[in-house]
């Protein structure tokens, strides 16, 4: 449960905070990609639509046209290779304007090597700071270090703090 020490990140009180992070699983046979509210916000999309499942598609269109063949070739990838993502894009809001996101992603096979789900995070990256960071990317690539090396303690390590990083660029802090 995440709890908001920071009043001032909530919009609305039924709004969520501008540096929650989202939750998605995607349900690659069924075409159904199932977003929490913070996901549906990021993308502009409706609360209880995502929640109940949207096509890939309502979420692609939502990402900046020229991020479009990047952000699908590394889903593609990933679905290919089994191997975890990472990767940042912009993507269209409810009022139209764009922001920067950082999403992780991983694709799962059934018991007969079909891929099946697909599930990761996304947060939002702070609107004043550079998206691409020496430290940034070297957390990135030992994020990646870590998983190809099987060592999963590690790399949520990593991927904690990397959300506390985001946490601290936005004025956010919360408790889990």
């Amino acid at each position: 449960m995440t709890f908001i020490e920071n009043p001032e990140c909530l919009v609305d009180k039924d709004e969520f905070p501008a540096c929650e992070t989202g939750f998605f699983t995607w349900d690659i046979v069924a075409n159904l990609l199932y977003g929490d509210g913070a996901v549906a916000e990021m993308f502009g999309l409706d609360f209880a639509e995502t929640a109940s499942g949207l096509p890939l598609e309502a979420y692609v269109a939502r990402i900046h046209p020229e991020d479009q063949p990047a952000a699908a070739k590394i889903i593609h990838d990933t679905i290919l290779t089994q191997e975890p993502e990472q990767q940042s894009y912009r993507v269209r809001r409810a009022n139209g304007s764009f922001h920067q996101v950082m999403a992780f992603g991983r694709c799962f096979r059934d018991k007969n090597g079909i891929p099946s789900l697909y599930g990761g995070i996304v947060f939002p990256l702070p609107e004043e700071a550079p998206v691409a960071t020496p430290l940034l990317d070297h957390c990135l690539a030992a994020y990646d270090i870590a998983l190809r090396e099987g060592n999963r303690a590690v790399a949520d390590h990593i991927l904690e703090a990397l959300i506390d990083m985001d946490r601290k660029n936005t004025g956010c802090t919360r408790s889990n």
